[in-house]
């Protein structure tokens, strides 16, 4: 055979699947396939140009006179190409029984004598057939002692068992080749059991996989988990083995069982649950409100940032805790309302809490609460589910919706009094006004003389409506910021005198007005017409609110750096909770009446304007039925801004 036919019988003999043995026409071994190298034990190298009988027991290199080989090759035609069993002897003199089909290619010096070997199945499918007379029941007997004897129950039961099972189960020897495996491990594996038996375990390229091998084969129990890379097949299987040792009759280590599962339903189940679990924890870590679950003992089994945050303690530190643990003797509280929902099964939705029920210290909190019953699917009560939204910002702004919406209302009421109590007003003038200009239109008309009284009132009149308008227009400009002043150096003193003198001359005499000024001289800088309109603002009231007469004590003096004047009367007083109002824009004391009392609630408003323009102060000092006193602290001409801080300890408006 030339060189280029000898390499065409390599690759053809390559490309078989079965391990094979071509030999010479001298039964010189020429080469060994890898399936061959892996079950025999030798490499081709170590055994090309060897004699075949290096293979072979020493008592069977001959058969009935004949060299082994041809003794096969002659019977191969008579047994239909069906294959004899034949004990091989490995590297290192262990014998295996195989399944053997001969067969010869070429003539003369090209002739090739090929054997096809095949692991024999634990429980061969054929009864062996005698080369000549006992050669046979020899053969089978030395190389496999175990055939020959009957199969008992317990082998056919044991046959099941391992067939049936729900795993894949293989058995290797101290080669350790496979000698055994079921056709589930067929399935799992994807390869034929003709290419599986007699498979070693350490040609595998899975390292793993041959060190459990390698210690089960020292009498360890091993395990083995991953992705199995078949080498017979293209595929790859998640599976999970175990390893065991085997032991013979006599106590001897003989080789290894493997357990195999194919875990890839149990991988994708495993994939799905850490999806649905990573999905679950970035909802928990991400969620904004407090999310938590507690199993049927009351402790913290998953708790999420946000509410680890509303309890103040990190996350970690909750798992395993009850609420009392965590949020202290105010937990208490809520476990009686966590074992409510356990004991009635029922959730409880919108539950308001608040910091003060758990912690004395620290700002207010507010806190709404929805606790669920978590059930298995067996309806087991597993725990219960809580879902806390901080609410402190939600209920801050309803408490402002409903400060502004009082307010509202208080501002409408005020509104309303005003057009009352200005259409009152407006109208209290207008009408003796009207009537005496009638009366002075019917005089003129008949030729009679007017009555001075009649001018002198209806003047009178006219100035009450002049001044109401003009504290409405006063309070519009303070309003839109467009009350100018005009300052000037004052004499304060003067200017209090003057307005005393004015103011008696239009009152009667049950009023008594008593000024006590100042031993020196004090002068301010300000508007003289405004400072004259604040002083007989308040002697208006003084006046107005003490009916049953008396004195009016007007004082001046110095303090400090600041001019003091006060004004004090023996009339109504105010009552404490409304001294704090009585500078605001429309309001009136609620001892007034409207009827009994004149004005429109505009004079101390327009009076604390002015008197905070001229960088000082008023306040008052009342009490009912004894009388108010009102005070004005204004700044000396000398006396620099922001002095007057410590004018007067009373409230300063």
């Amino acid at each position: 055979m030339t060189r280029s036919a000898a390499d065409d019988f390599k690759l053809l003999v390559e490309a078989i699947a079965d391990p094979l043995v071509a030999c010479d026409g001298q039964e010189r071994i020429v080469h060994l396939t890898p399936p061959a190298e892996r079950l025999l034990g030798w490499t081709n190298e170590e055994l090309r140009g060897r004699p075949f009988t290096l293979l072979v027991p020493q008592r069977l290199h001959h058969v009935d006179g004949c060299p082994l080989f041809h003794y096969l090759l002659d019977r191969q035609p008579l047994r239909g190409g069906c294959p004899m069993l034949l004990p091989l002897q490995r590297r290192g003199g262990e014998e295996l029984l195989l399944e053997v089909t001969a067969g010869r290619a070429g003539q003369d010096e090209h002739q090739r004598l090929v054997l096809s070997l095949r692991r024999v199945p634990e429980s061969p499918s054929f009864t062996p057939e005698p080369f000549a007379q006992d050669v046979s029941l020899q053969l089978w007997h030395d190389g496999h002692a175990s055939a020959t004897r009957p199969f008992s129950a317990a082998d056919r039961l044991y046959q099941a068992i391992i067939e049936n099972a729900p795993l894949g189960i293989l058995h290797f020897d101290k080669t350790p080749v496979i000698t055994l495996c079921n056709d589930y491990f067929v399935r799992i594996i994807g390869s034929s059991k003709r290419l599986l038996i007699g498979l070693n375990l350490l040609t595998l390229r899975d390292e793993q996989i041959m060190s459990c091998v390698r210690a089960t084969l020292t009498g360890q129990h091993t395990y083995y988990e991953g992705n199995y890379a078949s080498v017979t097949a293209q595929k790859v299987t998640p599976v999970r083995v175990h390893f065991a040792p085997c032991y013979d009759e006599h106590g001897q280590l003989n080789g290894g069982i493997g357990i195999i599962e194919d875990v890839t339903v149990q991988r994708r189940m495993e994939e799905e649950r850490a999806t649905q679990s990573a999905l679950v924890d970035t909802l928990l870590r991400t969620a904004p409100i407090g999310m938590a679950f507690l199993d049927s003992h009351l402790r913290y089994v998953r708790v999420n940032d946000m509410l680890a945050r509303m309890n103040g303690k990190p996350a970690d530190e909750h798992i395993g805790c009850r609420p009392r643990e965590i949020l202290g003797p105010g937990g208490t509280k809520l476990e009686q309302v966590l074992q409510d929902v356990l004991e009635t099964g029922k959730p409880l939705e919108h539950l308001e809490m608040n910091s003060r029920d758990f912690y004395e210290d620290g700002p207010v909190h507010h806190w709404a609460s929805s606790l669920y019953p978590v059930r298995g699917k067996d309806g087991r009560l597993l725990g219960i589910g809580a879902i806390v939204e901080d609410i402190t910002e939600r209920k801050a702004a309803e408490q402002e919706r409903a400060r502004l919406y009082r307010e509202a209302q208080e501002a409408i009421r005020v509104r309303d009094d005003f057009l009352t109590v200005a259409s009152h007003e407006l109208k209290t003038p207008l009408t003796p006004l009207s009537l005496r200009l009638a009366s002075l239109e019917r005089r003129l008309e008949q030729g009679e003389p007017a009555d001075p009284s009649s001018l002198r009132h209806a003047r009178q009149h006219l100035l009450r409506l002049t001044a109401l308008i003009n504290d409405l227009l006063d309070a519009s400009r303070i309003e839109s910021g467009g009350l100018a002043l005009h300052p000037q150096p004052t004499r304060l003193d003067a200017l209090t005198e003057h307005v005393i003198r004015v103011t008696e001359g239009t009152h009667g005499a049950e009023h008594r007005i008593a000024f006590h000024p100042s031993s020196t001289p004090l002068q301010v800088l300000g508007d003289p017409y405004r400072l004259e309109q604040v002083i007989a603002n308040l002697l208006e009231n003084a006046l107005k609110y003490s009916p049953d007469g008396g004195t009016i004590d007007v004082a001046l003096e110095p303090r400090d750096e600041l001019a003091l004047l006060s004004v004090r009367d023996p009339g109504i007083g105010i009552p404490a909770d409304q001294q704090q109002h009585l500078f605001e824009r429309y309001f009136r004391a609620r001892n007034v009446s409207t009827h009994s009392y004149g004005g429109l609630g505009l004079g101390l408003y327009i009076c604390r304007d002015i008197v905070e323009r001229h960088g000082g102060r008023i306040w008052v000092e009342s009490e009912v039925g004894r009388g108010s006193t009102f005070y004005v602290a204004l700044p000396t001409l000398q006396q620099k801004q922001g002095s007057l801080e410590q004018a007067s300890e009373h409230s300063v408006h």
